[in-house]
């Protein structure tokens, strides 16, 4: 039987790839005799190792050849092919993502023989279609106990009320044992701490960013708790095996846990307020739902309350990539000159009395587009100082809008001042980088929202300031959009 040996080369084995740009390098090929090849596949894709069920994905193929290899002859196939969009390169203790070069000769009547290289990919925008399904898949996660006791009301009660006593007492059992578990997990919390909740203005976050929110109950007794506490974990969760011998392995990864209150005594009627705020790592792993493979992200706040069952609420937040690559790159949105463009905008402000000030607002404007002034605030969203002044540099300044909508927002009203009478506001993002938004709807433009729902809206609005509790740029549209 004839010997095929196959290896990939990379031109750059060390190079951390982009989604979507080309991996470059050679195949080659070496047989110790005459043998035919009914196709050299060569392959681009991923592949997860670890605990877990193995789980994979490609993202290009292609046949290099077709035909008869000689004896003693060694073959180069030279190749350009895309990396994946999805998922990032990952380095775990239970989970790790790999992405590979593979080749691939089909040998008849032979095993056929593979070789594969290993690269390294660095996301830096979340793929359209993957934005979605993630959120999708961390949704179905909320209420895992309430689907399983649902399914034993659904297949178990209905088989044990035809076995008789020893089914009758088994289906009390499982009622009762229901009733326990909804009683201290559900019931007798709430009955003390009112309707609590967990508020989080923002559960989309770049690394590095700052995750803000607000623990809010209002009891209807007073309530003597021994500790309030938050905390922020993200964690490695793969399943491995199937049916019943079906294992889940958690292994967590980044945990930082903070104390709201101590001993604090919740009075019957006030709304209680204890807000919290959690400095992710620069090099915080991605949320990635790679079917039995994953990386979650997630918020905890922990009501202890003495000599009665504890209040936990858990909240999935989603860890997205920055768009790097857009900022990186050698164009005027570079970090760089960001940075050095900001400047100019703000001495530009501070330097002109009022009416100087319009004079040279429109001389900004006529030079700034709002692609620029994102990546500008996006660049300094981190340094209160800088982004006070790049907003006051273009506020009262008019752009051509471009958002993907989110939803309406929960806290605006009357109180609000940007808010147009009978009008709406709008959580909504710029799609690349992207940059948080709230905009301000007139009546004459909400059958327009309603109907574009989570899509991309275009039009003309000026910028009237930043919204500091949310992290937001306040946007009002021009009823004339």
């Amino acid at each position: 039987m004839a010997k095929c040996d196959l290896s990939v080369e990379l031109d750059e084995p060390n190079r951390v790839y982009h989604e979507g740009e080309k991996v470059q390098g050679v195949v080659h090929v070496k047989v110790d005799s005459t043998v035919k090849c009914t196709g050299l596949v060569l392959s681009t894709g991923w592949k997860t190792h670890g605990r877990g069920n193995v789980t994979g994905g490609s993202a290009e193929e292609t046949t290099v050849f077709s035909g008869q290899w000689t004896q003693g002859t060694k073959y180069e196939y030279r190749f350009s092919m895309s990396a994946s969009d999805w998922p990032q390169t990952y380095h775990g203790q239970f989970l790790s993502i790999d992405h590979y070069v593979e080749a691939k000769a089909k040998i008849p009547w032979s095993f056929d023989p593979k070789a594969a290289a290993p690269f390294m990919v660095r996301v830096t925008q979340l793929p359209t279609w993957h934005a979605e399904e993630l959120s999708q898949n961390l949704k179905k996660s909320k209420k895992p106990q309430t689907i399983g006791l649902l399914l034993v009301a659904v297949f178990f009660v209905p088989q044990l009320l035809f076995t008789g006593w020893i089914g009758a007492g088994l289906l009390v059992f499982v009622g009762l044992a229901a009733t326990v578990y909804w009683l201290k997990q559900k019931f007798l919390p709430r009955y003390l701490l009112g309707t609590p909740n967990v508020y989080v203005p923002e559960d989309s976050l770049v690394p590095g960013s700052k995750l803000v929110g607000e623990f809010i109950t209002q009891t209807r007794k007073t309530v003597v708790t021994n500790a309030i506490t938050v905390a922020l974990r993200g964690t490695e969760v793969c399943v491995s095996g199937s049916g019943s011998n079906r294992t889940t392995h958690r292994n967590v990864i980044f945990e930082q846990i903070e104390q709201l209150q101590s001993n604090t005594t919740l009075q019957a009627g006030n709304e209680n307020r204890c807000p919290f705020a959690f400095q992710l790592p620069e090099d915080a792993a991605l949320s990635v739902n790679l079917k039995e493979n994953s990386l979650i992200w997630s918020i905890e706040v922990e009501v202890d309350i003495p000599r009665w069952p504890d209040w936990r609420k858990n909240k999935s937040i989603y860890i997205v990539p920055a768009d790097e690559k857009r900022l990186g790159s050698g164009s005027d949105q570079s970090g760089a000159g960001v940075m050095m463009a900001s400047a100019p905008l703000a001495r530009e402000k501070s330097q002109a009395d009022d009416s100087a000030t319009e004079n040279s607002k429109s001389a900004i404007a006529e030079g700034v587009t709002f692609v620029e002034t994102v990546a500008q605030i996006w660049a300094v969203r981190d340094d209160p100082d800088q982004l006070e002044m790049v907003v006051d540099a273009v506020t009262e300044l008019s752009f051509t809008i471009e958002a993907q909508v989110e939803r309406r927002l929960l806290y605006a009203g009357d109180e609000d001042p940007h808010v147009y009478k009978d009008g709406y506001a709008v959580w909504a993002r710029y799609p690349a980088p992207r940059l948080p938004l709230v905009l301000y709807v007139p009546h004459d433009l909400g059958d327009e929202f309603e109907q574009l729902g989570r899509g991309v809206w275009t039009g003309s609005g000026v910028v009237v300031g930043w919204d500091s509790l949310h992290g937001r740029l306040q946007i009002k549209l021009d009823s004339s959009s």
